[in-house]
């Protein structure tokens, strides 16, 4: 993996911070000195702010999973986009033909760990220091805690089994098989339960919602159980969310994904001055009369009820060569110079939170079948429709897989991610003999995992490819 200096200076959306000394991250992670990185508050705050300025990416556009690359290659992988760049990385993954030297997928194996080992260096290393009160430790290693989980939490539903780094050991991580989705999985959520534990409510240092609070640790733990099949954790967790009292949902589409958002609950500035988001930089065409780089697939841009303001407000169109070309416009600006932002990247939002508690109550949590429709009805609502007619919980639960589709698209990898945890995935690509009908060319079950990148394979000798790789 490639090193990297951090800034002495860094920008990153509301936050301006300096660093006192450099950190290096990673490889390897065992040459930092903790004892000078955390010597105070300062160093440490430094640390953490590291991590955010890590997630959100170089500028110079280098292919990671926390900048917007993951919404259009999951994108692609799925039923949502159609890419016309003429990327090969990106045909690749519209062909769910993916291979071991894609620079996208290596790129999202090794940036992630970077990240990781920067978390690790947190969480290991900041509780012996003497320099930093009890209550700053809490909430510096609560947000390590869950940046790591949610850098794992990626990682298992891209690539499956994965290692496990916990320590900043580069000698020993350099040789570190993969571990059972499910060990990855108790990893995350052990983490998060420590961390919703060590984080304050309100959200630290910083203007908006760009570093982790305790309800950030909260909505991914109810979506990692969710994903776990532990109903009854899943709404718990979802439902102290939903009744918190601190988020709301914004009754204006177009207001859902600006800067400060009431349904936000985490979010992520961009790292360069004057962009907006990278998601409305992919998206969004410069004119009006230009095919967009990615357009929405038939199957999304069908699955829209008469009526429904989300495909009023979310999607847009431009005309080119006589022809109409769909894509996403839930984030409206791209770059266009503008500081502070009007949008930032969505992480975990409110109208998630009441989709996996009625996806909980469906399976039996909570208030059941009836409180599960309720909570159906209140997205509905808000996107202008009537309410469900269902009963019976089969009914119920193609309700939410219906509403995931057009209320969660091109959002954070959920449609992939959701088609592969329900057993969808074969049936939506219309795999047929080995034929995927639904874009043409081959479909395998193993192309629901990517691959592992072949220069991770090289170098550590205990690492093996996902099936049906070279």
């Amino acid at each position: 993996m490639k090193w990297k200096i951090l800034a002495t200076y860094i920008t990153i959306g509301t936050i301006n911070f300096s660093c006192t000394k450099f950190v290096q991250v990673p490889p390897p992670p065992n040459l930092l000195s903790s004892s000078l990185v955390f010597s105070d508050s300062t160093d440490a705050n430094s640390a953490t702010l590291g991590l955010y300025v890590l997630m959100a990416g170089s500028p110079s556009g280098e292919f990671q999973i926390f900048n917007g690359d993951l919404d259009v290659f999951c994108g692609l992988s799925s039923d949502e986009l159609i890419s016309n760049t003429g990327i090969p990385d990106e045909g690749a993954a519209y062909m769910n033909a993916l291979f071991s030297q894609n620079n996208t997928i290596l790129g999202f194996w090794q940036n992630t760990y970077q990240i990781i080992y920067q978390a690790n260096d947190i969480i290991n290393s900041l509780p012996s220091s003497t320099g930093v009160s009890n209550t700053a430790k809490s909430q510096f290693i609560g947000e390590a805690l869950f940046v790591r989980s949610f850098c794992y939490f990626n990682l298992i539903n891209l690539f499956g089994e994965v290692p496990l780094v916990t320590t900043t050991n580069y000698r020993t991580n350099a040789v570190l098989p993969k571990k059972a989705i499910s060990q990855v999985m108790n990893q995350i959520i052990a983490d998060l339960n420590e961390a919703q534990n060590l984080l304050s409510i309100s959200y630290p240092g910083t203007s908006g919602k760009v570093r982790a609070n305790k309800y950030t640790a909260i909505a991914l733990l109810s979506k990692a159980y969710l994903y776990n099949q532990n109903w009854d954790s899943a709404y718990y967790f979802a439902n102290q969310v939903i009744t918190s009292g601190v988020y709301s949902l914004e009754t204006d589409l177009n207001n859902v994904f600006l800067t400060g958002s009431n349904e936000a609950i985490f979010q992520m500035p961009s790292n360069l001055q004057g962009l907006e988001t990278t998601e409305g930089y992919n998206f969004v065409p410069t004119s009006n009369s230009i095919i967009p780089n990615y357009t929405i697939n038939s199957p999304l841009l069908s699955a829209f009820e008469t009526g429904d303001q989300r495909r009023v407000n979310w999607i847009d169109s431009n005309q080119a060569n006589s022809l109409q070309y769909y894509f996403p416009y839930k984030y409206k600006l791209g770059y266009d110079g503008n500081y502070p932002p009007s949008e930032e990247y969505m992480i975990f939002r409110l109208g998630e939170q009441y989709l996996i508690r009625a996806e909980s109550e469906t399976m039996g949590a909570g208030g059941g079948t009836g409180s599960a429709i309720s909570d159906i009805n209140i997205i509905r609502q808000r996107a202008g429709l009537g309410g469900i007619l269902a009963s019976g919980q089969q009914q119920i639960m193609s309700a939410i897989v219906h509403e995931r589709q057009v209320e969660m698209f091109c959002e954070w990898g959920n449609r992939w991610f959701d088609l592969k945890r329900w057993n969808l995935v074969d049936s939506v690509m219309g795999g047929v003999n080995g034929v995927c009908t639904l874009k043409g060319g081959t479909w395998s079950n193993y192309d629901t995992l990517y691959p592992v990148p072949n220069y991770e394979i090289q170098t550590n000798p205990f690492l093996t490819q996902n099936q049906g790789y070279n």
